[in-house]
């Protein structure tokens, strides 16, 4: 071995190829969906399978495994400008709302209290942080699931608005059939 890394051969990262197809497997459940609002609001085209235990995806050589890597890895896949925020007050908006929603809406726990407080929120800005963020595919992942379990409180006009926004943020080629697993 060289000193100071001098004359030895650099290992090349792992990488996909352009041509190489993502693929999100997961089961029908909050964490799945969330993978799935995040990708395509990022513009990410993936095949989608529903049939697996846990979360991940493959894209050629690369896998990740677990909500924080997939949602990271599509954030950074996406088409433009990451969702995660640089201003630290917007940044700790977005985290706030997404620690809610994975402490309490992913285990159905005190959701009619967590939703009036995100419908109110929600009644004076456009998005769950003020600006798109990451926060917004996540919790609308969970709605969504708490919709289709029929747990989802009736009279949130704020939150059935800001849903509609950001399904409006998926790119049109990709919104029917993203949608049609998340709904």
């Amino acid at each position: 071995m060289a000193l100071f890394g001098f004359g030895g051969k650099k290992e090349k990262p792992v990488t996909a190829g352009k041509d190489d197809k993502i693929l999100l497997t997961g089961s029908t459940d909050a964490v799945t969906m969330k993978s799935i609002m995040a990708a395509g609001i990022r513009g990410v085209e993936m095949d989608i399978n529903l049939s697996g235990d846990s979360l991940s995806i493959t894209h050629g050589p690369v896998s990740a495994k677990g909500e924080s890597a997939v949602i990271t890895y599509f954030d950074k896949k996406g088409v433009g400008p990451s969702l995660r925020p640089k201003k630290a007050r917007t940044l700790g908006e977005q985290n706030y709302w997404m620690d809610l929603s994975c402490q309490y809406l992913d285990t159905g726990e005190k959701v009619s209290e967590i939703l009036n407080r995100l419908d109110s929120n929600l009644a004076n800005q456009e998005f769950v942080a003020g600006p798109l963020s990451l926060a917004d595919p996540v919790i609308a992942g969970n709605v969504l699931m708490l919709k289709k379990a029929g747990n989802y409180p009736s009279s949130l006009s704020n939150i059935d608005a800001w849903l509609t926004r950001v399904e409006q943020q998926i790119p049109e080629n990709l919104r029917s059939t993203y949608m049609s697993h998340t709904s």
